[in-house]
């Protein structure tokens, strides 16, 4: 399946979920706030999903940011923050599947609408950290070897075999 059907197949359930909704429950919104909370809803779910099925890959996966982002932050006025991952290394696995935990649930609780406030704040803080996490991914491309992702000065052409994490998992 490629990322085209997916986010059909996604679209499609969205869409279905919407009109449901739209019928049972008069009390939503707009048609197309209700679809993108399906629609975000559904990826979610789909995406932890996908996750739960090998935490533990999704762990090395963190190890490997964890690693990164030691060597990055070392050599910085960041250092100060630089020990911090190798002691989120070693709890990569629990991190991994709070992380899973934590998306499902919240495909779940906006696809039924529970407590949006929380629910919109959660969702913000998930987006932040999956954005933050994607950037670094693509943006490590810019890096060669031997230069600090901070030092801008230093980065080159795009090259895909140049990224630090090969993909975010």
């Amino acid at each position: 399946m490629n990322l085209g059907t997916l986010i059909l197949v996604i679209g499609s359930v969205a869409i279905v979920l919407t009109v449901l909704i739209g019928l049972l429950h008069k009390s939503h919104k707009s048609w197309l706030m209700t679809f993108l909370q399906s629609f975000t809803g559904v990826l979610f779910m789909f995406s932890g999903w996908v996750k739960a099925v090998d935490p533990l890959g999704t762990a090395y996966k963190m190890q490997q940011y964890f690693t990164e982002f030691e060597y990055t932050f070392e050599g910085t006025w960041f250092s100060f923050i630089s020990p911090i991952f190798p002691l989120f290394s070693k709890y990569a696995i629990g991190f991994s599947v709070t992380i899973i935990i934590f998306e499902i649930v919240l495909g779940l609780m906006l696809l039924i609408g529970f407590k949006s406030k929380i629910t919109s704040w959660a969702f913000l803080l998930l987006i932040g950290f999956f954005t933050f996490l994607t950037g670094f991914t693509f943006l490590t491309g810019y890096v060669p070897g031997g230069i600090n992702f901070f030092k801008f000065s230093g980065w080159g052409p795009y090259d895909v075999n140049k990224m630090k994490v090969t993909d975010c998992g």
